[in-house]
This record gives C-alpha cells, structure tokens and sequence, in this order.
C-alpha cells in the first residue's frame, strides 16, 4: 500500500484483524487520510441502519477518511468504486443502483456508506470478493467477484484497485468540479429498464442528476428535484 500512500489523499494505512465498524474506527481516530482495513467486521453496516453481512477473511471491508465533508462523495465514491471493479472484471457489464451500490447482473457486490463526524467523512466500502455462500435472504441478491468470474482475487489487490480509483476520482472532482462524476453516473447509473418509484409509492421517470447531485424525476409529467427523499426500484423495492 505504499504507493497509495505517495499520491497524498491517503497518508496512513490501519490494518486490523477484528472491528465492529471500519467507519466507525475511522471517525473515532478524527483524522483525514487513513485507509481503514479489517479482516472481518462484527457490526458492519449499511445504508438506513442496514446489517451488513460480513464474512472472515473473504471480502474486502475498507474506510478512507476524507476532508471537508462533501454531500457528493456517495456520488463519487459510486463511480470509482465501479470503475475499479469493471477493470477487475474487464468483461462484465457492472452498474451503478443509486446512490451508490454496485450491481452485477441485478445482484449486489458492492455496498458504500459515507458517514460524517465534524470535518470528517469516512467513505467505507464493502465489496463482496471471495465469498460463494450467503444467508437465505441475501442468496439471490448478492454476488461476488468470484462467482462472476470462477477465479480467486488477492484482497490486497482488490482494496488497491477500490483505493487507487477512489483516489483519483476525488482528484478529478477537485480540480475539473462535478461534471465529469455526473457524466459517468449517467453513463453507468441503472437509470433505464426499470420501474421507479419515490418515497410516496408513485412510479416516476428519473431524467437528470443536478450538479448538486440531486436526482431529477417526473412525476405524472411534473419535474421535481429529490434533496433527501429516497427513490425505490422496482426490481427490489429496496434502495
């Protein structure tokens, strides 16, 4: 991880065995610039509180911390995080389910959750490499690179990659703004195909992401902008 840390986003790597939480051990040292990495994670967790499963020694579980705090980086995050596991599975279409998971024909093998405490934001990522077996009610939603691919991958490389992307689509959106992230949501966000619905059950049209990172959405022919308000797909109902 050496070279991760020379090119200055990230200045310090913590490997750990055993954690609760990648994120929350990132928040709790109150720091910018660390690669948090654990071989399991006992309380991992996703968006709205979600249980994030998580096996030992088979996935990647990995927090970057990051200063000022910015709305976007689930944004961000998303789009590098999907191009670091398309260069893995060079031969796979993999998409982006909004904001930010990453998805492998309709399954899920990448979750991101960005939590902020004071002037710091952990980005954390859990990315699904080596696993096979799953609980009864993630089987049919959840993938891994393995099972995509029939191979085995390095974890070490795996984060390197995730880290490496991460890095420098952060760089982009600080020198070149957000419309270069926002291009690449469009391109490779799961915006077609698929019935959408907003926080009131309603079926919509997403058209637009604004440059604040907001969603735009039709609704029975009105255009409305969602701030905070969630949107559901109607594939899983569950985003």
């Amino acid at each position: 991880m050496n070279l991760l840390k020379s090119k200055g986003l990230i200045t310090e790597v913590i490997d750990l065995a055993e954690v609760d939480s990648t994120n929350q051990y990132a928040l709790s040292a109150g720091r910018p610039g660390l690669l948090v990495r654990s071989r399991v994670q006992t309380a991992g967790r996703g968006r709205r509180g979600r249980t994030w499963y998580s096996s030992k020694g088979e996935n990647v579980y990995m927090t970057v911390t990051l200063t000022p705090p910015e709305e976007r980086y689930p944004i961000i995050a998303g789009i590098a995080v999907r191009a670091a596991i398309e260069s893995l599975l060079p031969n796979q279409s993999v998409a982006i389910k909004w904001p930010n998971d990453i998805v492998i024909s309709g399954k899920k093998v990448c979750g991101i959750l960005c939590e902020a405490r004071g002037a710091i934001t952990a980005i954390g990522i859990g990315v699904n490499v080596n696993q096979q077996a799953w609980p009864g009610e993630l089987e049919h939603r959840a993938i891994s690179l393995k099972q995509v691919s029939q191979r085995n991958f390095s974890i070490d490389e795996v984060t390197e990659v995730i880290a490496e992307n991460l890095c420098r689509w952060i760089e982009v959106f600080r020198s070149r703004g957000f419309g270069p992230i926002r291009d690449e949501f469009l391109c490779h966000g799961m915006l077609e195909g698929y019935d959408v619905y907003n926080d009131k059950g309603h079926r919509c049209t997403i058209i637009d992401i604004t440059i604040d990172g907001h969603l735009v959405i039709d609704v029975d022919g009105k255009r409305n902008i969602l701030v905070h308000e969630p949107v559901s797909l109607g594939w899983d109902k569950d985003v």
